[in-house]
């Protein structure tokens, strides 16, 4: 068998998805974003409250994330509660916080802000996901830190729990070679509709 050595090897085939697929969400959100987080709550709604579990972890976004604030707000008027998550350490899982529209919250690293530490922790049994890019299977590409493969997996091999990521259509980036501690999503919202992983 010859080596294509033109081919990036595993290690470097993500970041060069990234940069791709972050431009392109960019765009996208320079097109999209006046309407985009209304569209993903519409075709969101039916598909959360279709599942189990009333306890959900959102994000509130940064950069050029697509908003998922409009579908929180809506489960919120449902009677679910909202959680965010919280970056405890380096290289750990995700701790969650309740939350909800206009509480304080404190800023914390990667321009992120977080709910204050009297927050009560709550263990979400939905997860909207961010990330930079996702494939036709299903897996999605974060900014490196790993923190979302490591809390679905945690939670996987404890409890049930549904991720579903948020992304815009021009995110989706060709089938990439997945390392053993990534993680599917269950669903994916976009603005013209939902997709299903075999949830």
């Amino acid at each position: 068998m010859t080596n294509d050595s033109s081919a990036p090897s595993l290690p470097d085939q993500k970041p060069l998805l990234r940069r791709d697929a972050m431009r392109r969400r960019s765009a996208a959100h320079g097109r999209l974003a006046a309407t985009a987080g209304n569209q993903i709550r519409d075709i969101g709604l039916p598909v959360l409250t279709g599942l189990p579990g009333r306890v959900v972890s959102g994000y509130l976004p940064i950069r050029d994330e697509l908003d998922p604030v409009p579908l929180m707000a809506a489960l919120a008027e449902l009677g679910y509660r909202l959680a965010l998550p919280v970056i405890e350490k380096k290289s750990a899982p995700l701790l969650f916080r309740q939350w909800s529209p206009g509480d304080q919250l404190r800023n914390a690293s990667f321009g992120l802000t977080e709910p204050l530490d009297t927050a009560p922790e709550l263990l979400p049994d939905l997860l909207l996901v961010p990330g930079a890019a996702f494939d036709s299977a299903g897996f999605r590409i974060g900014y490196g830190g790993g923190y979302y493969d490591r809390t679905l997996a945690l939670y996987r091999a404890n409890r049930p729990v549904t991720a579903i990521g948020i992304a815009f259509d021009e995110q989706e980036v060709p089938c990439f070679l997945h390392e053993p501690h990534d993680q599917r999503l269950d669903f994916l919202l976009t603005p013209t509709g939902v997709r299903t992983f075999g949830a």
